[in-house]
């Protein structure tokens, strides 16, 4: 009895590597994972040597160390790859083992998920990734229109001019959007508007259907859109595109961009102009003009530090006929952002990251007769502030890939006429997210402490999971909750309109809005070529904010109205699509059934389309090679819709066609041309003004 405890304790305390103990035959063996395509480090692949019995984990930068036999053989594995197995000799140091993607479809990168790089097959919770090429197939200017046709996705008017978009029935507010993961200006304001943000200079736009407020906090209720701009590449590059089309429809960007060394470096310059606004229906003096530029310069001071710097300028101008007298709206908008940030990544001791961003941003709004505004109009002007501090820190342990943050914010407001003099908060938040591998599971806790001066302090935790049954068949599941913070008006609105006969004032005891989604779902491969994929979900939202007459106001006799923690929702649905491609082509349909309800009432919400669908093709033909044909075919069901006048109505469907050809040219220049809803259709109950659109463009890029 003696000698066995002995012997226990002796093989507790002998060191041991993962899931065997070392043997004294083996020699140490090095080497890194690295994707297939791209050639990639591949982060968290696990390491097993079969004789040996050891195992290890490779790190964030792909790269690994571990004991093996004289001979052994290697099983490398790694969530959204194929395993492979490797024979190894001592001659073979070091190794390059190069993993293949599984058959889902993996290769899209996104960072909305962890706020950092990664395979969208390698995050439990599925992202809708819209990427550059579909950009340009859809000749977007904006980011409203790359994202028009996205099933589970509706755009809504924003009064009185502007784009607003729904998540699975979520809108507004409760969306939260972001450039680069940085809220985009105008969001205290309320000033929000998807058709200001150009997609000029984008890699892509990442969309998460459900609350995402673990990672980003308020506002992340119903969904988060995060802008993604793409990394400077190559020698010198200069470029320039146009775009024209009808209805007053102009278009011209200007980009430059360099990587030499460990310097790289992006400009770019766009302005754009239409004679139709978002959201109003006509067309009679109707403007729209955006100017904006970006730049970033991102140095590689050494192996473990990087430095980046970005900067944004933002002027816009919409006009639009608000009388029949001859009167028009104008709305000047300015912004001006930007950030400072340093990664340093000591090697096996993760990665720290360090962000400062400021942004400020202004709106103003005036009447007059004829096509420019008084240059004496006294009219206010409506100011927000917004100064930002980060520390991240990110690090791979034992199968856990840990990513934790502090974010400090300082946010300022003056909006006279609405709020009486300027308001500031302070708030403090702190997540933690683990993506925790362990064989065929993936699962990813998460949760988030948030305080505010304002409204006082949340908790919103999510918790996501995946599961590969085989290479080709993976399921997933999810919980999270979202909130979003009282906003400034919200909280401090006083606001009277005597001719209406009314007063607004806020209310400082609101409480968070929140929200519950569930959701469920899988990917299925069916060969090489064709991915299905099916989600299903419902979402529960409570203490949502809404304006109640609330009395009279003793001395004026004015109608109060404040806001109060009064409505429920409940959106819930199914998402299906299904996705094929090969070398030249490429086609896929989805669909999407949506219910969105009132939980008091039980009425369905206003302009949530129960369907939609989209059908996509595209592809260079094989005996045109310089040709490429996109063409996009959706559908949005009929939805309710109340009239100007509050009595009900409805949103006749509508079913849209929109295609473009491109041609390349020698000398890296390129001509294309399109047309938007060809088949004229002029559904009731929309807002704006519809009809058939065509355009012609050109581009071309020059290496001096």
């Amino acid at each position: 009895m003696i000698r066995a405890a002995a012997a226990l304790l002796l093989a507790a305390l002998l060191p041991r590597t993962g899931a065997g103990a070392q043997s004294p035959s083996g020699h140490s063996i090095r080497g890194i994972v690295v994707d297939a395509s791209t050639g990639a480090p591949v982060a968290r692949a696990r390491i097993d040597a079969m004789q040996q019995r050891t195992r290890t984990e490779a790190g964030t930068d792909g790269t690994f160390a571990l004991r093996a036999a004289r001979s052994d053989t290697l099983l490398v594995r790694a969530i959204g790859y194929r395993p492979t197995r490797v024979v190894v000799l001592p001659s073979d140091l070091p190794l390059r083992i190069a993993l293949a993607a599984a058959p889902l479809h993996l290769d899209d990168i996104v960072v909305t998920t962890s706020r950092r790089p990664g395979r969208a097959g390698e995050s439990p919770t599925p992202v809708t990734a819209v990427s550059a090429a579909e950009i340009s197939s859809a000749a977007a200017p904006s980011a409203d229109r790359a994202l028009a046709d996205v099933p589970g996705l509706q755009l809504l008017p924003s009064q009185p001019t502007g784009a607003d978009l729904s998540i699975r029935g979520i809108n507004g507010a409760r969306v939260l959007v972001l450039q680069d993961g940085e809220p985009a200006a105008g969001a205290l304001l309320e000033n929000r508007d998807l058709s200001r943000l150009s997609t000029a200079g984008l890699q892509r736009i990442e969309v998460v259907k459900g609350p995402l407020s673990a990672l980003y906090g308020s506002d992340a209720l119903g969904g988060v859109v995060n802008l993604v701009s793409r990394d400077p590449e190559g020698p010198l590059t200069l470029r320039a595109e146009a775009r024209a089309g009808d209805a007053g429809r102009r278009e011209v960007r200007l980009e430059g961009e360099s990587r030499a060394g460990g310097l790289a470096l992006r400009l770019e310059g766009a302005v754009r102009e239409d004679r139709r606004v978002s959201s109003v229906t006509a067309a009679a003096s109707a403007l729209a003009r955006v100017w904006d530029f970006h730049g970033t310069a991102r140095v590689g001071v050494s192996s473990s530090l990087r430095l980046r710097a970005d900067g944004s300028l933002l002027r816009e101008r919409q006009r639009w006929q608000v009388s029949s007298d001859g009167f028009n709206g104008f709305n000047d908008n300015q912004g001006a952002s930007g950030w400072l940030e340093a990664v340093y990544a000591p090697g096996g001791r993760g990665t720290w990251q360090a962000r400062l961003y400021g942004e400020e941003y202004s709106h103003r709004f005036r009447q007059a007769r004829g096509p420019q505004p008084l240059a004496a109009d006294s009219a206010p002007t409506q100011r927000e502030r917004l100064l930002k501090g980060r520390l991240g820190w990110g690090t791979s342990l034992r199968g856990h890939s840990l990513d934790a943050g502090v974010d400090l914010v300082l946010r300022t407001i003056e909006a006279p006429g609405k709020v009486d003099g300027a308001r500031s908060d302070r708030s403090a938040d702190g997540y933690l997210q683990d993506s925790w591998t362990a064989g065929r599971l993936l699962l990813t806790p998460a949760a988030r402490l948030s305080w505010n001066s304002g409204w006082g302090r949340a908790v919103t935790p999510s918790l996501a999971a995946a599961f590969d049954l085989s290479p080709s068949l993976r399921l997933r599941a999810g919980a999270a909750r979202g909130f979003r913070g009282p906003s400034f008006k919200e909280l401090a609105w006083d606001f009277p309109n005597p001719f209406a006969g009314y007063v607004i004032r806020g209310n400082p005891g609101l409480r968070p809005e929140r929200s519950w989604q569930w959701s469920a779902g899988g990917a299925w491969s069916l060969g090489s070529r064709l991915v299905a994929d099916v989600e299903i979900y419902r979402n529960e939202l409570k203490d949502l904010i809404e304006l109640v007459q609330t009395g009279a106001d003793p001395g004026t006799g004015l109608l109060v109205f404040s806001p109060r923690n009064l409505a429920r929702a409940r959106t819930q649905g199914l998402e299906a699509g299904l996705r094929w491609s090969a070398a030249a082509w490429y086609a896929a349909v989805e669909y999407s059934r949506l219910d969105a309800r009132d939980r008091d009432s039980g009425q369905p919400l206003d302009r949530r389309a129960p369907q939609t669908a989209r059908l996509r093709l595209g592809g260079a033909f094989p005996a045109l090679r310089s040709v490429r044909a996109d063409a996009t075919l959706s559908f949005t069901g009929r939805a309710p819709a109340r009239n100007p006048d509050g009595t009900a109505g409805h949103q006749s469907a509508f079913l849209s066609s929109n295609v473009q050809v491109q041609y390349r040219l020698p000398g890296g220049l390129g001509i294309a041309v399109g047309g938007d809803n060809l088949f004229d259709a002029r559904p009731s109950g929309w807002t704006g003004v519809l009809g058939r659109r065509v355009y012609a463009g050109i581009r071309g890029s020059w290496r001096p």
